[in-house]
């Protein structure tokens, strides 16, 4: 039975960040499949680089300049 305790805390532990990847609104489109396949390959290296390289906010729309 400890066995198996101990192979889904694993499991979970390998399936978390994927699921964090996932439900983020950091990103969207190609660049989040990309994260997903660097985090299901790295697992928590490629989530702790997820998190310190993209934005909070994900990206900020900028403002169209009005031509005169």
């Amino acid at each position: 039975m400890n066995e198996v305790v101990f192979l889904i805390i694993i499991l979970s532990a390998y399936i978390l960040p994927v699921v964090i990847v996932v439900n983020s609104k950091r990103t969207q489109g190609h660049e989040k499949n990309g994260w997903l396949i660097g985090v299901i390959i790295f697992s928590w290296l490629g989530l702790v680089m997820y998190f310190a390289i993209v934005p909070k906010h994900g990206r900020k729309k900028r403002k169209k300049k009005k031509s005169s």
